[in-house]
Parts: C-alpha cells; structure tokens; sequence
C-alpha cells in the first residue's frame, strides 16, 4: 500500500452485534418472514433481517469469529451493509456481541425484547433493577394470566429518575405528571413511540411500611435470573413476587369504596400460590396492608406485622374522589413541603395541564384555559363527593 493510500486496513473479523436479538424463524408474530428480530446500538425501534440478511448475520455469530477473508463478495457487501447498521463490528471485545441467538421465552416477542433493552441500559448505567409483575408472575405459577400489556421495573429508588432519562434515547417519554419530582408519586409511566409497549418505572411498591431503599434491598436479595433476548433480566423470586402481585390486587382505588370478600380472596390465592411467602410478608413489612389476606390462610398470631409504620401509598387511595385522595396525600408530607406541592397541584406545569385536560375530553393548547378548567373540574369533584359523604 503506498504512503498516499489512506484506505482502512480490512477488519481480520467481523461479529455481530445488538442490544437485545431472537430468533423467530418459524413464528407469525412479525410479518413479512422475518427469521431475527433485533434491537441496533442506539435505536428507537426493533429491526428485523430475513433472507440474505439473516443468513450471513446468523453465520457470524460463531466462536472463534468469522475471518473476514472467508466472507464471499457478495457477503462481505451485506456485511458492510449491517455494519453501517450497527449491527456488525470489528471489535470481538465489543461488549454488545452476540454470541447466542435465542428463541423467544415470552408469548410476545416485541415485549421480550423490551425487558431486554430496559435490563441493559440500565446495567450499563449501573443502576440495579428487579422486574416484577408482569408472565414472570404465570411462569412461577403465580398468576394463571400470562400476558401483561406493558413492563415493570423496579428499580433503586435513589437512581429511578436516571433511569427513566437513560431509556428516552431508546424512544420513551415521561407521561406528564402533577406529582413527578415529589415524594408523592411511586412510578412514573414512560409511553412508547414505536415499541407499543409502556413501561413502569418504580420506585417502590405501594403497601410496604418499609421506606423505598429498605424494600428495593429486601427484594433485591432474593431474586432470580432469566435470559431474556439474550439479555440477563432479573425477577423477584416466588415468595416476594407474590407479595407484589398480593399488594397490587389488594390497592385501593379512588371512589372504589371497601374491599368485597371476593376481592380478598382473589389477593389470597396469589399468596397461597408460592411457598415462604407469608414470611415474605413479614419480611417486606406488607402484613398492614394484608392482614385481611393473612387471617385466610394462618392461624391468628403466626405471622406478626413488624413493628412500626403504616403502608405506603395506601391510606389516600382509600378516598372517595381523586380531589380528596390528592389532598390526603398531601397531608402525609412534612408541613414546609405542603404549600409548595398544593400550588404545583393547583397550578401545575404546562405539560401536565394540557395532558389533564385531553383526559377530561376538553383537549386545548391554551394553558391558561386548560389550568383554570382544571380547577373548575376539581371544585366540582370535591363538591360532588361532599355530597354523597365522602
């Protein structure tokens, strides 16, 4: 090569290379025969190979690597062509290889990969998470349901607003919320843009006297790991998954009124379903907001509530309107934060006005308007549920 040829040495190997992949030859989820559904370094969307395309990929994950001196021409053009999709890379210390295609695990592929792709940002960013809820719950016999319309993650409380910044490059953002930024609120929901498929973010679970760091600990000593895409996705185990699940069946709701036997039972069963986990009541502090569960299925004084603490998030979703259950909230906070976080309820940011007044049926760009309806709606809400006794 002379001194002015400023070509690049030809690779000595190519790998193959992506956040998340599966292998769905043979299924019909995706149309259009596609045989690999794979997730590029810094996408927004899935992509899909078949034909020539999946094959020469397919072939390049293999150990050692393929010398790029074996690849045909034709080969060699298709491998260029994925490499300018991030999907193929020189470097065989490259920390996004894949070194196994996997089949799907879930009866949806699309969310399988979603769990992956939210599993490796956030350990690229070194922030802990458990997934919970979710077929993770039907495949340990939990929940006789297996499929869940979005993902749940629940992650160290300190690093939760990192998360959520982390995944907006992969194309989720934060829904607007009037309580984001205070104590108040335990998730945040992230809409998708081309996945279809929402993701919760939490910082803790509704339920447990714990506070937010003691309860992600507690669960995060206990979990068990799934391959996901290929991607390591980690779970609850049984017995604290169960806790979870119980937890969320037995939540109160805004203007629901009390809970029917029928209800308590359906919240039992969950427990029942997995070994120890009346210990793991105890032990994530979750008796108070389970004891009606707990007299079905122990013997009285077998499982003792830990002492102290009321649960979390619990109290204010008993009210009977949403105008009421946001003003008990309020009263759970320390006095100097009240006044600041009443005028963020009563006058909140733009994004979070225009988004309540598309839920209400009254959707507009003007904020003004938007902000003053709101009020009037809530002054009506508190009126209307005055006078029923609420």
């Amino acid at each position: 090569m002379s001194s002015s040829d400023t070509r690049s040495p030809t690779p000595a190997h190519r790998i193959p290379i992506a956040v998340a992949a599966l292998d769905t030859t043979g299924t019909t989820v995706f149309a259009g025969g596609v045989e690999i559904v794979l997730v590029p370094l810094h996408a927004s969307s899935p992509l899909g190979l078949k034909g020539e395309g999946a094959r020469v990929w397919r072939r390049l994950i293999s150990e050692p690597p393929v010398p790029t001196a074996s690849l045909s021409a034709t080969d060699l053009q298709i491998v260029d062509d994925l490499e300018h999709m991030e999907l193929v890379s020189p470097l065989s210390s490259h920390p996004s290889r894949v070194r196994t295609l996997h089949r799907p695990v879930l009866s949806s592929p699309s969310h399988e990969l979603v769990y992956a792709v939210v599993a490796n940002v956030a350990r690229e960013h070194g922030i802990r998470c458990v997934f919970v809820k979710g077929p993770a719950l039907h495949r340990q016999g939990i929940r006789d349901r297996d499929h869940s319309g979005d993902v749940d993650v629940w992650c160290d409380p300190r690093r939760w607003e990192d998360l959520i910044v982390a995944l907006e490059p992969y194309g989720w953002r934060r829904e607007p919320d009037p309580w984001f930024g205070t104590p108040v609120n335990h998730s945040a929901t992230l809409v998708p843009g081309d996945w279809g498929c929402e993701i919760d973010v939490h910082r803790r679970i509704p339920g447990m006297t714990l506070d937010d760091l003691a309860a992600f600990d507690a669960v995060f000593s206990d979990t068990v790991t799934e391959i996901h895409a290929g991607v390591p996705v980690v779970f609850p185990a049984p017995a604290p998954h169960a806790v979870i699940a119980a937890l969320h069946a037995a939540r109160p709701e805004i203007g629901r009124g009390p809970r029917t036997a029928r209800s308590i039972e359906a919240s039992a069963d969950l427990l029942r379903r997995a070994p120890q986990s009346l210990e793991a009541v105890r032990r994530l502090g979750a008796f108070p907001a389970l004891e009606a569960e707990i007299e079905l299925l122990a013997p009285a004084g077998t499982v003792a509530p830990l002492p102290g603490g009321s649960p979390r998030d619990w109290a204010w979703r008993a009210e009977s309107s949403r105008v009421r259950a946001y003003f008990s909230a309020l009263r759970e906070q320390r006095p100097t934060a009240r006044m600041r976080l009443l005028l963020r309820l009563l006058w909140p940011p733009a994004d979070v006005t225009i988004e309540s007044a598309r839920r209400a049926g009254e959707p507009t760009d003007d904020v003004l308007r938007a902000r003053l309806r709101r009020l009037v709606r809530g002054i009506g809400e508190w009126v209307r549920s005055s006078r029923r006794g609420g």
